[in-house]
């Protein structure tokens, strides 16, 4: 997904922390009115609950949008635990 993330400048390193914890890779940061805009591409299965998450970050000050960018492989590691997940639930049934 593409996000673009607008938050006052002092909460700059916190998202992009949270934004590099999300396997989010960042794109780059212009200013918009008076508030630090953040373009980054992080996968949508990070951002599911990012609403709740960006409040508690910024004291609600901050916001987001996110569009679908593209389709892209899933680190090994990742998928090793989707197919996990997915074996675990087809032997419960």
């Amino acid at each position: 997904m593409e996000m673009k993330v607008m938050v006052p400048d002092h909460f700059m390193g916190d998202i992009n922390g949270d934004l590099n914890h999300k396997r989010g890779h960042i794109m780059g940061v212009d200013v918009e009115d008076g508030m630090q805009v953040i373009t980054a591409e992080v996968p949508q299965s990070e951002v599911f609950r990012y609403c709740s998450e960006l409040r508690s970050i910024t004291g609600g000050r901050g916001s987001f949008a996110i569009k679908f960018l593209r389709y892209d492989s899933v680190p090994a590691a990742i998928a090793q635990k989707i197919i996990a997940g997915a074996e675990k639930a087809k032997e419960e049934e």
